[in-house]
């Protein structure tokens, strides 16, 4: 009679390494590589409709999804899950489980190669950030603004109109509002609360007289509606909008108004146009504006070298000769050109763009530079000169033994030779 064989122990003293062989097998391996490959092709079709920002928050950065395959709803792994399964998967397969032989040193080498390139991947999405600054020529600034992130701000302002340190609503709360939905925010170093009725990530300002008017819903603040628009696939052209209410906490009347982010500069050398109230003897100012944060160090910039293809309005070349300071260092003269950026304290400054657009022949341009913090900048390099090496010293060790092979058999038997 046949004995049965046994049932798998699941008692949860076995747990470890039930999942230590789980994390370590190679069937993993394989169905997140394919896993990896669906959601690839996925993302660089959902570029198509969602746009590039959207589509890597979605497919990429993302512990997982929904989408459509075939019309029919799946759920499937994000990119981010995918990536930390594969580096487990490779640091207890091929790191701690794989028997430490001279003879794959070099296999090794590599695989702490590609492992530093998931850390670096890691790394970028969670601490990285990137904006941009915009110069004319003899401008300085050492601030940056972000492509994508607004916030609100309430400014007091000087009986000469200048700004003080300003109350911030940050942007990532902003992000998180419904279109109909209201918040009362209590300040407390403002006199009155806030109140916003409602945010739109894009949306523009209609005048009730407009025909179009009529089939925009919400309240009419001074002659003007605010009309909410489809989200544009580029995240950057996204002009938000919201309501605001200011309630004065000593029982004036309240405030209403329409914040556009269409009012805020989009050229470096123009002041943003905020919606102004007074509460008590102090006036202010309310705007929605990018975000924004400092760098260690101011950049001039002393002149903008654009050229254009003869005949024609296309950009042949421009690059930036700037200057930076830093407190403490002597001025340094640079170049940032399209392919050679500037790499300081952390942050890399690459030649982005150019404006204002439509500039003619003699117009004065500004020069646009994409500024990103990445702490994991330079690791792909890294990594692949670690995976090089691995491969260089494996295949030393390959040909060694296959020399030592060959001498052997020839010692063994000349005659055959």
């Amino acid at each position: 009679m046949a004995s049965s064989s046994p049932s798998p122990d699941w008692s949860p003293r076995q747990w470890p390494r039930i999942f230590f062989r789980f994390f370590t097998s190679f069937k993993l391996a394989t169905v997140v590589l394919i896993f990896m490959t669906l959601v690839t092709l996925l993302g660089t079709l959902g570029q198509v409709e969602h746009g590039l920002h959207a589509a890597k928050e979605k497919y990429f950065h993302s512990f997982w999804f929904f989408d459509k395959i075939f019309g029919i709803p799946v759920l499937l792994p994000g990119g981010l899950l995918l990536m930390i399964l594969l580096f487990t998967n490779m640091t207890l397969g091929a790191i701690v489980k794989v028997k430490k032989r001279w003879k794959g040193v070099g296999m090794l080498i590599s695989h702490i190669g590609m492992l530093m390139l998931l850390a670096g991947g890691f790394v970028t999405w969670a601490f990285s950030t990137d904006g941009y600054m915009a110069l004319y020529s003899g401008m300085s600034s050492n601030r940056v603004e972000s492509y994508r992130e607004w916030q609100l701000e309430i400014v007091p302002l000087s009986k000469e109109g200048v700004a003080e340190k300003a109350w911030i609503y940050p942007a990532g709360y902003l992000e998180t509002m419904m279109p109909d939905e209201q918040r009362v925010i209590h300040a407390e170093s403002l006199p009155f609360d806030v109140v916003i009725n409602g945010y739109a990530k894009n949306a523009t300002p209609i005048p009730t007289a407009a025909p179009m008017a009529a089939g925009v819903t919400g309240k009419e603040i001074d002659g003007f509606k605010l009309s909410p628009q489809k989200p544009s696939k580029e995240a950057e052209q996204n002009l938000p909008g919201c309501f605001i209410e200011i309630r004065p906490r000593d029982g004036g009347a309240p405030i209403e108004a329409i914040l556009w982010a269409g009012s805020y500069r989009f050229d470096p050398r123009e002041n943003p146009m905020p919606f102004t109230f007074t509460v008590g003897d102090q006036l202010y100012g309310a705007l929605l504006v990018k975000k924004s944060w400092t760098v260690p160090f101011t950049v001039r910039l002393d002149e903008f070298i654009f050229e254009r293809h003869p005949g024609v309005s296309m950009a042949r070349n421009y690059e930036s000769r700037v200057t930076r300071f830093e407190e403490g260092q002597p001025e340094k003269p640079l170049e940032i050109k399209m392919n050679e950026p500037m790499r300081h304290a952390g942050y890399t400054f690459f030649q982005e763009s150019f404006g204002p657009s439509g500039a003619q022949p003699g117009d004065d341009m500004f020069s646009q530079f994409a500024v990103a913090n990445n702490p994991a900048d330079q690791w792909p390099l890294y990594s692949l000169i670690v995976t090089g090496v691995g491969l260089g010293v494996h295949f030393l060790i390959m040909l060694v033994q296959f020399t030592t092979r060959s001498r052997k058999r020839f010692q063994s038997n000349p005659a055959s030779t």
